[in-house]
C-alpha cells in the first residue's frame, strides 16, 4: 500500500430478502461495487440489525414472509436510525399499484425486477455521493426561509413549494426565524411570514429582514382578517399587498406566493395537483435505463421521486406506468429543476426532479384526460401552458 493512503470505508448495506439466493447474488454484485452487504432475511431481522449499526443504504424485497415490505419500510423509518437512511424497494414495474405502496410506505425509490446491475450500481452511487459531498446549500434561488406558519403552511404550503423545487426552511417560532435568519442568510434567496399569531411581532421580525436583506423577496400573509394598520405596514414592508388567506382558494394562494418568491415562473397550482400514481423508466440518450415514481402531476409537468434525478437541462424519454393500468406509455420530458439526495442540511427538500413533459403518445395524452377531471386542468387541446416544473 502507498505510504499515507488511506483506503475509503465500504459503505454498508443491508439486503432483507427472505431468498437467501436473491441475497447471496446481491450481496456479489455489492461486493464489487465497493460495499460491505449483510443479508438479512427479514424484517425483524432488519430492525435488530439496524439497532446495532446504521447503515449507508437499505435495499428491501416489497415481499416478505412474515412482514410485508412496505410495512417494514415504515417500521425502518419510524426508527430513530433509520429515519434518515434511503430505502430502495425491490419489486415489479409493471405492478404500479405494488409500487404504490412502496411510496406511501415512505420508501426513498425502487429497483424493478430483475434487478439490472447498472441501475443498481447508480442508486449506490447516487446515495456515496449524498454522503461524500459536502453541502453548499440550496441551489441559487431556491433557498425559503418559512416562519410561523402552523399546520397548513407547513404541510401544504410548504410541501407545495418543495414541489416546485424550492429548499425550504422552516422556522419553529419568531425567535427560531430570527437566529435561522443569521445564521443562513447567504442561503436564503426569499422569506414566507404568517403573520397570523401575533402581527406586530411578526412585523418587527419583517422589519428585520428587509433591513438585512433589503432586495430578497419578503411575502407576508394572514389567515385573519388583520387591523388597517397592519395591513398598511405589510404592504409597505413587501410592496405587495398582504395575502390573505381567508380570501384565497389553495391553489390562488400558491401562484401568487410563487409569483413573489419567483417572478415569472408559473406553479404546478395546488388544485392541480392529483393523486396521480405513475410508474416512472427514464433515460437520457445513451445513458441506462433509471427508475422512479410520480405521485403528482400537472398538464405539462410531473414530479419524479428517485435517488437518480438527471441533471437540470437533460431531455428525457419516459416509460410510464400508470396505477390501475399494465400498458406502458411514451412521453418526451427536460428537467426543470433536479435535487439529488443530500445528507446532513436543516433545509428540507423532494429527493427527485421536476419534469415539463413536451411530448406524450396519443394513449397517454387520452388516459390523462380520462383520469384526471378536466376541471383541473388537463385539457383535451389547446395551447401549451408553461409549468414551474
Amino acid at each position: 500500500m502507498t505510504p499515507g493512503f488511506s483506503p475509503r470505508p465500504r459503505d454498508l448495506v443491508f439486503v432483507v430478502d427472505d431468498s437467501r439466493t436473491a441475497r447471496d447474488v446481491m450481496r456479489l454484485h455489492l461486493s464489487r461495487m465497493g460495499c460491505d452487504a449483510v443479508g438479512l432475511e427479514g424484517a425483524d431481522a432488519c430492525l435488530a440489525e439496524l439497532a446495532q449499526r446504521t447503515p449507508a443504504l437499505i435495499l428491501m424485497d416489497l415481499h416478505l414472509e412474515k412482514l410485508q415490505g412496505d410495512e417494514a419500510c415504515r417500521a425502518v423509518k419510524a426508527h430513530p436510525a433509520g429515519r434518515n437512511v434511503p430505502v430502495v424497494m425491490f419489486t415489479a414495474a409493471d405492478e404500479p399499484h405494488e409500487v404504490m405502496h412502496c411510496g406511501r410506505a415512505g420508501a426513498d425509490d425502487f429497483l424493478p425486477k430483475p434487478v439490472s446491475q447498472e441501475a443498481l450500481a447508480a442508486k449506490v452511487a447516487a446515495v456515496r455521493l449524498s454522503r461524500e459531498r459536502a453541502w453548499t446549500g440550496p441551489p441559487r434561488g431556491r433557498g425559503v426561509l418559512l416562519v410561523e406558519g402552523g399546520r397548513f403552511l407547513h404541510t401544504f404550503l410548504g410541501g407545495a413549494l418543495e414541489h416546485e423545487g424550492l429548499h425550504v426552511l422552516y422556522a419553529k417560532d419568531l425567535d427560531d426565524a430570527a437566529t435561522q435568519a443569521v445564521a443562513q442568510g447567504e442561503r436564503l434567496d426569499g422569506f414566507v411570514v404568517d403573520v397570523s399569531r401575533l402581527p406586530r411581532e411578526a412585523l418587527a421580525l419583517a422589519t428585520r429582514l428587509r433591513e438585512q436583506f433589503p432586495r430578497k423577496p419578503l411575502v407576508l400573509m394572514s389567515r385573519v382578517e388583520e387591523a388597517p394598520d397592519v395591513l398598511a405596514r405589510a404592504e409597505e414592508l413587501s410592496g405587495a399587498p398582504l395575502l390573505l388567506k381567508r380570501q384565497l382558494g389553495a391553489d390562488e394562494l400558491l401562484a401568487k406566493v410563487m409569483a413573489r418568491l419567483s417572478p415569472g415562473t408559473v406553479p404546478l397550482r395546488a388544485a392541480e395537483r392529483v393523486p396521480f400514481f405513475t410508474v416512472v423508466e427514464f433515460n437520457t440518450q445513451g445513458g441506462p435505463s433509471l427508475s422512479g415514481f410520480s405521485h403528482d402531476a400537472s398538464p405539462q409537468g410531473l414530479f419524479v421521486r428517485t435517488l437518480t434525478p438527471a441533471r437540470e437541462g437533460s431531455r428525457l424519454s419516459l416509460r410510464l406506468v400508470m396505477a390501475g393500468q399494465r400498458t406502458p406509455c411514451e412521453a418526451q420530458a427536460v428537467v426543470a429543476w433536479c435535487n439529488p439526495p443530500g445528507m446532513g442540511s436543516a433545509f428540507r427538500s423532494q429527493t427527485g426532479m421536476g419534469l415539463r413533459l413536451e411530448g406524450m403518445d396519443a394513449q397517454l395524452q387520452q388516459r390523462f384526460v380520462r383520469f384526471v377531471p378536466q376541471t383541473l386542468g388537463f385539457p383535451t387541446a389547446g395551447p401549451v401552458r408553461a409549468s414551474g416544473f
